[in-house]
């Protein structure tokens, strides 16, 4: 059961989160769009906010529609280890944005003030999304069988494969 789980990747939480995560910032950005608009200028100082604190221009709801997209998209990926990186990296991509939110520097998308409540919100979510893609990464490799049974699936190790190419134990690379 959990060599299945282990290569399918169904019950692990990076996949979960991935989704869930996901359908938050496209909703976020979509619900945004309500606020601003679809069409004009992106505009740097905007008094768009939802919920009246969080800072909103059309390119602040293009990215989360972007990256939520792109998590929705990476949980369904049949290759864990994609889901897990995605998580990895969407988290970094909120820390350092909370970063440059903190520094300021973030006027593009709408952040006007260095204590912005998406400051902090992306920092939340930055940990977060970091702290599960490397739980997930850690669930994969405590699932991954025991080198006997690997060996009892039928799978061998590359030194194996590699002597029974060439009969007499010597590597391919070293006879050419």
């Amino acid at each position: 059961m959990r060599e299945r789980s282990a290569s399918t990747g169904r019950g692990n939480v990076a996949r979960t989160f991935a989704l869930v995560i996901g359908l938050g910032y496209v909703a976020a950005g979509l619900i945004g769009f309500t606020a601003t608009g679809f069409s004009g200028p992106v505009v740097l100082n905007t008094e768009d906010a939802f919920l009246g604190f969080f800072d909103l221009n059309i390119f602040h709801n293009i990215v989360h529609v972007a990256i939520g997209g792109g998590l929705l998209v990476a949980s369904r990926m049949r290759d864990l280890s994609i889901t897990q990186g995605a998580l990895v990296g969407v988290g970094l991509f909120y820390l350092l944005a909370a970063l440059l939110g903190f520094l300021n520097y973030l006027q593009l998308i709408s952040i006007n003030t260095s204590l912005s409540v998406d400051n902090f919100f992306h920092l939340l979510t930055g940990a977060v999304a970091l702290i599960f893609g490397l739980i997930g990464i850690r669930q994969t490799e405590e699932a991954v069988p025991a080198r006997a049974s690997v060996a009892s699936a039928g799978l061998r190790p590359i030194e194996e494969r590699r002597a029974q190419w060439d009969k007499d134990a010597a590597y391919r690379e070293e006879k050419y």
